[in-house]
């Protein structure tokens, strides 16, 4: 009994999410921005453009590289590190 019970209640509960996404995405749909310029040229080249739509990627990009190659770094000594102790075990249970 207390299966159904709770079988019901998650039931329901998905139910009122899918529900409550049906009924807000109704209304998010009908909104319509205004806050729009009307002219839709070309982003001037001015100094504080290049640095955010060139500079800003690159750094990013550059970051993420640098943040990668230590994180593998550190698990081959993480890794290396491993295998010294099993390898130490192994010597020791041998010598015994």
């Amino acid at each position: 009994m207390k299966r159904i019970k709770k079988i019901s209640i998650e039931a329901f509960r998905g139910l009122a999410v899918i529900m409550m996404f049906i009924i807000q995405s109704g209304l998010i749909l009908a909104q319509q921005p205004t806050h729009y310029p009307d002219d839709h040229g070309p982003i001037p080249p001015t100094l504080i453009n290049i640095l955010i739509f060139i500079g800003g990627p690159i750094l990013l990009f550059i970051i993420y590289y640098y943040y990668r190659k230590r994180d593998k770094k550190k698990k081959k000594e993480a890794e290396r590190e491993i295998k010294a102790k099993i390898e130490s075990k192994d010597e020791d249970v041998t010598q015994a």
